[in-house]
């Protein structure tokens, strides 16, 4: 009798030994899964909060650099009005445009007198803002634009636009123009292209074929490349 109680004693003094036991490792267990969980979590904190940050830089830098842009829109406007000379200058884009029907004949690239007449009070105002010592550098390239309607096939537009913008640049570079301030400069800076009907003018969703027919006259900042490529490391951040 007694040894059969001594059994069930020291069957019950192991059981009590091996549950506290069991339930130590359980609690060691947990609290390490616990640590895991919040060092992910601080991590995944650490990772939103950096990307967060950087995405605030790039928007920073792309407002400098707009903010430049459009620092240089007002001063070309300011230098226009101080000047006297009647242009608009699209506070958008920088852009000045021009009507083709008032600068050419139809279907002809030769520059009308009066048109002539006009670029020589703008275009001297125009180098004097953008390529003057201080914004020379920033500036990429000056662009002269050849637009037509949609009138004719795209090729035959492509030629004509072409000749139109390769025209009007002809003639600023000429020696019939004339000398002015930062000649040299625009020299170099200056390009014509042609985009044939390519970039219409739409009003209330149909091309508009007078406004269409046109030259623009406008500005790249050297920073326009840095520009994209803040926005497509931004793009890519916040998808």
């Amino acid at each position: 009798m007694n040894s059969k109680y001594n059994r069930l004693f020291k069957a019950s003094t192991r059981e009590g030994n091996f549950w506290p036991a069991f339930t130590d490792i359980l609690a060691t267990i947990l609290l390490v899964i616990l640590l895991i969980l919040i060092t992910l979590m601080f991590t995944k904190q650490q990772q939103i909060e950096g990307k967060e940050k950087e995405v605030q830089e790039k928007e920073e830098i792309i407002d400098s650099l707009v903010g430049y842009e459009r620092g240089m829109i007002e001063q070309l406007s300011m230098a226009f009005q101080q000047e006297g000379v009647d242009v608009q200058v699209d506070k958008e884009s920088g852009a000045i445009k021009f009507d083709s029907d008032l600068l050419f004949d139809y279907n002809k690239s030769d520059l009308k007198p009066e048109f002539k007449q006009q670029l020589k009070q703008i275009i001297p105002v125009y180098a004097s803002v953008l390529l003057n010592e201080k914004n020379r550098d920033k500036i990429d390239a000056i662009l002269i634009e050849g637009h037509t309607d949609s009138d004719g096939s795209y090729m035959y537009n492509l030629e004509l636009s072409q000749d139109r913008a390769f025209s009007i640049v002809r003639y600023i570079l000429s020696d019939e123009f004339g000398d002015f301030p930062h000649k040299d400069a625009l020299r170099e800076k200056i390009s014509a292209i042609g985009k044939s009907e390519s970039h219409p003018i739409l009003v209330d969703g149909q091309e508009d074929m007078d406004q269409s027919r046109r030259v623009e006259l406008k500005f790249r900042l050297s920073m326009n490349e840095q520009m994209e490529g803040v926005l497509s490391d931004l793009n890519e951040k916040t998808q």
